[in-house]
């Protein structure tokens, strides 16, 4: 029971993560799992479940609040579950996998109910606005969290209570033993589609001499992780830096504002959008409710009348959606200081103007490019059984992202409405190239390490050794390895982006592809995740 309640705090506590904070990015596989491991008490078979799903997810992000495979309780629940079942370590991973990736798929079906019930509550939000009561509005915020906690809470306790109760043991005695070597084989294979999906939001047919690039110094250099992603940094500033520089934006002409807002105010402000952004997210205004929540503290000050003040609780509680960590703050401290100007219409104004804009920007840049690679090291270690992965992961997420949103937010303060025009000039888009460069030859690298299959099929051939006739037995894979290492990892990596790109199937139907296939061919012993020892 004890550890039941644990794995369901965990759930919580990754679901404010993804909601609020964005912290260590709990709500990715790959730390989901990790800690559901720990507490357990199976830190590797966690970790194992944790980073296979992390490279199968690999640029699925909820993007606008779409709704995606629920891969963070996925973790959790298959982690759980497959601690209870019976046989080695590889063994249950294959029955984590097993059950983690329907689960995940299943779960997301709650997904939607969650933000329909918010999205209920934030009408009341709008009677406490107009009426300037700001409790109340505060309370109907933090309330928003409990539908979405709640929908991934409840299957964790109960797939934690049917772990303890040793069901799944006597379960899985019964298991063919090719059934878990091809679910074994499926796992390994799975990474394939994270990378095909992260490749068809990405510039291919511009890019794909960097993919050899990183191909290369890992399949014939032997370079290791952190040297890709070292080479990947070192072409990006190579690549960026020959471009044409930026132009230089004249410096408008503005006026002293005095200033009304003290420093505690802005300093309340942006920890209540920090800790608290996206808590109350729903279909229809998005994190209207959560920004309108950031700009209490600064309203109250500088609106004393009631009537104005409530006025300003309404005017941001309008439609908002953006990147929480590249442009959430960046657009709060602007529309800070144009209400400290007595500019409301501006505030609006630029909202309107830059939230489209930054969340095209940030979400390619924090998830698609910088999460991917992050998360790719990350995995890969965690795969090799180095608790080095979700350290680094969590860790390289946590200090970058949490500087970089107070500087944002200070920037947008100091410059307001001269913002626009600064972020005009391109800077922000070569930000975005270096970041695809480095992308590109990260992943070169990474699809040969993380996806993981060779062939033990064998042939007879008959050679003449001083005159007798020796018959040989020859691996295909040695013989495959000649032509071109790690080519099956490449040619299933290419399969799956052309069935997302080409055939246009979606993701859960070609991981489906994958796992029966996988299946089917691990089952038969015709190909598995390494060669044989001999």
């Amino acid at each position: 029971m004890l550890v039941a309640l644990a794995l369901t705090l965990w759930a919580v506590i990754c679901t404010y993560d993804v909601l609020g904070p964005f912290l260590i990015f709990a709500g990715r596989p790959l730390v989901a799992g990790s800690v559901a491991g720990l507490i357990t008490g199976d830190p590797l078979l966690g970790m194992a479940i944790g980073a296979t799903l992390e490279l199968v997810a690999l640029g699925v992000y909820q993007y606008g609040g779409a709704t995606i495979p629920d891969y963070q309780t996925g973790a959790i629940v298959g982690t759980a579950l497959a601690g209870s079942a019976a046989g080695p370590l590889s063994a249950q991973v294959a029955v984590g996998i097993a059950v983690a990736l329907p689960a995940a798929v299943l779960l997301a079906a709650l997904d939607p109910v969650g933000k329909m019930i918010t999205t209920g509550l934030v009408h009341r939000a709008d009677h406490y606005a107009a009426s300037g009561d700001a409790r109340g509005l505060a309370r109907i915020h933090w309330l928003g969290l409990v539908p979405w906690c709640g929908v991934r809470a409840v299957p964790t306790f109960l797939a934690a209570l049917t772990a303890s109760s040793g069901v799944v043991e006597d379960l899985t005695r019964g298991i063919p033993a090719g059934f878990v070597n091809g679910m074994t084989l499926a796992g390994s294979l799975l990474p394939a589609v994270g990378f095909a999906l992260l490749l068809s939001m990405m510039q291919l047919s511009k890019y794909w001499y960097l993919l050899l690039i990183g191909f290369v110094a890992f399949a014939y250099m032997d370079v290791p992780v952190l040297g890709i992603a070292l080479l990947g940094v070192a072409i990006a500033f190579l690549v960026v830096g020959r471009s044409e520089p930026a132009p230089v934006v004249a410096e408008e002409e503005t006026s002293e504002v005095d200033r009304v807002l003290a420093e505690q105010d802005l300093k309340r402000a942006y920890r209540r959008y920090f800790w608290s952004s996206q808590v109350s997210w729903n279909y229809e205004r998005m994190q209207g409710l959560g920004f309108a929540y950031a700009m209490e503290p600064v309203l109250r000050r500088l609106y004393p009348d009631a009537h104005e003040y409530a006025q300003g609780l309404q005017r941001h509680m309008q439609f908002f959606n953006t990147s929480v960590l590249v442009g959430g703050p960046l657009i709060l401290g602007s529309a800070i200081a144009m209400e400290e100007a007595r500019s409301p219409q501006s505030a609006e104004s630029t909202k309107v103007a830059l939230m489209g804009p930054l969340a095209g920007i940030g979400d390619t840049l924090v998830f698609a490019l910088y999460n991917s690679i992050i998360f790719t090291i990350g995995a890969s270690l965690a795969l090799q059984g180095n608790w080095l992965g979700p350290v680094f992961a969590m860790v390289m997420v946590l200090v970058p992202y949490a500087l970089v949103r107070r500087w944002q937010f200070r920037l947008a303060y100091r410059e307001g409405k001269r913002l626009i025009a600064r972020f005009a000039v391109g800077t922000l888009d070569r930000l975005s190239r270096g970041a695809t460069v480095l992308g590109f030859v990260v992943l070169g690298g990474f699809i040969p390490l993380s996806v993981k299959v060779v062939t033990t099929l064998t042939y007879r051939q008959t050679t003449t050794v001083n005159g007798e006739p020796v018959t040989q037995t020859v691996p295909i894979q040695d013989r495959l390895d000649d032509l071109l290492p790690h080519l099956l990892p490449v040619l299933v990596t290419a399969a799956a982006y052309l069935l997302l790109v080409k055939a246009r199937l979606k993701p859960a139907v070609v991981i489906g592809v994958v796992v029966v296939v996988g299946v089917a061919l691990g089952w038969f012993g015709w190909f598995a995740p390494a060669a044989p020892k001999s």
